[in-house]
């Protein structure tokens, strides 16, 4: 009975919806010869190009008029791109083919390899784990039978009660590890370059070992998982260094210590961290940016470093830490967190690439060929790896005996077509990859199999259109878009016709119209924190060169072959522009000042007042707005010529009804 009532409740909602649907669906804007623009058309156009639905709905009237005129004139051009054959044209059609293979390749890969893998990796890198292993390796000695044998009584025994790090130390083969108790350190997905101990790592809780003995290229290993933990992206620090030689390279460490130990005791009782770093540390690198180590990720740093600084909460002053080089002190200053998916979407995949990439393709591309019922000639295959160091692919194929013999040979079948030996040899020709040398039999394995693999991605490619809705659009879209681009070539841009002659006449006509403000010329200093720019600026005023210390210590991207310089540019054009405008003398130095993310100084180079632009200045500019002046003309006349033939109407007052449901 409620469920009747519910159904009854529903009903006239979805025939409200179904009806308001199927109205914007007969609800005519426009027409142009025989063919019509429905409303509902109209709208998923205007969303798509004005930022969705949502905001659609708050646009003006006016503005959907406009919108409607050029969209009358899009699909009278559409329709004569069909008129002129453009959907049969071999060369058009070619170029959509080629488009769709190679983007269909890359947007099921998309789907089907990277997106998933990259939002996995992303997950399991929100964990880190403090990892150790003994690493097994088979050699003269024992065989990889014998080696497999002795890993499972290894396991056994640990799973019997003996200690995992005295196994470690007395079997394990990894000489950077088996003295530590085969500790590795803190790992995460993407840093393991195993994809299969990666997954046995991810799949074992503190405290315990794997089950199973892991094989690799290295050999066979038993992993335990010590602790774990939610990951810190990064941890932003600074350090007070001593070193263990003198100023005369010898090795001294009591000095060292005592330097070391007075510079923690001054800290404890309150003394600036940035002082000291300044005044005391012997890291040439580092001293006179305070100690600043920049930020700090997993893997990176000196084990000892890693795991006091990323147990360090924010303003925290770590203990003493000896390392190969000397003693430190180290201050943790920020804690970055996981950063969102978008921003380090570059960095998981170049991740990906390194480690689980080749396994994954491979795979996937096995069930392409199995989805397609391919089959191997394998008589055929044999002879032609038999062959490989005859065969000279490029140029000279065509003449060889090899061509004449097997080239005509079946290699194998995909999809019911076959592949000949002649069409591996093409390949090999258009990939350029082994062009004009002798090929091996591991050569021709490799190009066998990358062929088959690319053309298995191809017919996937040529049919994804009719799984995937976005790609479907996009095919829809650049059909669209070639034939408008023909037509706009052949209409308008192919003939445009401007001579130096007219720009010249149109600069003498309009030569008051370009003029350049008042303008400066400088150079700028830029870093990330006030402490270091008023550092810089205190060496710059008290003379040191303001170049070398642009290219010392400016941290302002793209600039690192411009040592700061900017050209000359509008006093208003910017903070830096304003500041260096308001110095007084050419060769002044501006003090520092916040600007973007940062802060800069900026020292003045020159000054040019407002003048008149020469015509060498302008003439490109004036090139360009004549091109856009004679396209839209001829623009103009190709759309009055359609007007002509298909007299379009347009029905302005249904656009009321338009984004109301």
């Amino acid at each position: 009975m409620h469920f009747r009532k519910l159904i009854l409740s529903v009903l006239p909602l979805l025939f409200i919806f179904i009806s308001c649907t199927s109205e914007h669906s007969k609800i005519v804007v426009a027409e142009y010869g025989d063919h019509k623009v429905y409303l509902d058309e109209f709208e998923k156009a205007y969303a798509k190009n004005s930022g969705g639905y949502e905001k659609a709905k708050t646009d003006s009237l006016e503005s959907l008029r406009k919108f409607l005129d050029l969209y009358v004139n899009y699909k009278m051009k559409l329709r004569d791109a069909f008129v002129r054959g453009y959907t049969k044209d071999p060369d058009m059609q070619k170029e959509l083919i080629d488009y769709k293979r190679n983007i269909g390749s890359t947007l099921f890969l998309e789907d089907h390899l990277y997106g998933p893998a990259l939002r996995k990796m992303y997950e399991r890198r929100k964990t880190e784990f403090k990892a150790a292993h003994i690493m097994l390796i088979p050699d003269s000695t024992m065989s990889a039978e014998e080696t497999e044998k002795l890993g499972n009584q290894l396991i056994e025994r640990i799973n019997n009660g003996e200690d995992f790090a005295k196994l470690a130390e007395e079997y394990s083969k990894d000489v950077y590890t088996n003295k530590r108790g085969g500790v590795v350190g803190w790992v995460t997905s993407g840093i393991i370059i195993v994809p299969e101990i990666e997954e046995a790592i991810y799949s074992t809780e503190p405290g315990k070992i794997y089950p199973k003995l892991v094989r690799s290229n290295y050999g066979y290993h038993i992993l335990k998982v010590l602790e774990k933990q939610p990951r810190k992206e990064q941890v932003k620090a600074q350090h007070i260094m001593v070193s263990i030689l003198d100023s005369t390279g010898v090795k001294d460490s009591t000095r060292a210590l005592k330097k070391i130990l007075d510079i923690e005791k001054k800290l404890k009782e309150g003394a600036d961290f940035n002082k000291m770093a300044l005044e005391f540390s012997e890291d040439k690198m580092t001293a006179s940016q305070y100690g600043d180590l920049g930020f700090l990720s997993r893997g990176r740093i000196d084990p000892k470093f890693e795991d006091v600084i990323f147990s360090l909460n924010v303003g925290e002053i770590s203990p003493i830490i000896q390392t190969t080089i000397g003693y430190h002190i180290i201050r943790v200053n920020e804690i970055i967190p996981m950063l969102s998916y978008k921003e380090v979407q570059d960095e998981l995949k170049d991740m990906y690439i390194r480690t689980y990439f080749k396994r994954d393709y491979e795979k996937l591309l096995d069930s392409l060929r199995n989805i397609y019922n391919y089959k191997v000639n394998h008589g055929i295959y044999d002879k032609l790896i038999e062959s490989a160091s005859a065969i000279r692919s490029g140029r000279n194929f065509p003449a060889t005996e090899f061509k004449k013999t097997l080239g005509p040979e079946v290699l194998f079948t995909m999809a019911n077509k076959y592949y000949t030996v002649d069409s591996l040899m093409s390949y090999i020709v258009r990939t350029e990859q082994y062009n004009y040398t002798l090929l091996t039999a591991d050569n021709i394995k490799d190009i066998y199999n990358n062929y088959t693999e690319d053309t298995a991605l191809k017919m996937k490619a040529e049919e994804y259109d009719k799984e995937s809705q976005e790609f479907a659009s996009l095919m829809e879209e650049y059909e669209k878009g070639i034939y408008l681009f023909k037509i706009l070539e052949e209409e308008v841009w192919s003939k445009v016709v401007i001579d130096s002659v007219m720009i010249q006449n149109y600069f003498d006509n309009h030569r008051e119209d370009y003029k350049w403000k008042d303008r400066v010329e400088f150079k700028e200093i830029y870093t990330s924190t006030d402490s270091l720019i008023n550092h810089y600026y205190s060496l710059a005023i008290s003379g040191e060169d303001f170049d070398s210390l642009v290219v010392k210590y400016s941290q302002r991207k793209g600039y690192e072959n411009y040592p700061g310089y900017y050209g000359l540019v509008e006093i208003d054009a910017n903070d830096l522009a304003k500041n260096a405008n308001a110095l007084k003398n050419i060769g002044d130095i501006s003090k520092p000042f916040r600007f973007q993310d940062g802060w800069s100084i900026v020292k003045l180079v020159k000054r040019e007042g407002a003048r008149l632009k020469n015509f060498d200045e302008v003439k490109a500019e004036i090139a360009s707005l004549l091109q856009e002046k004679e396209s839209k003309r001829l623009e103009d006349i190709y759309i009055n010529n359609l007007k002509c033939i298909y007299k379009p109407k347009i029905y302005y007052n249904e656009l009321v009804n338009a984004f109301k449901n």
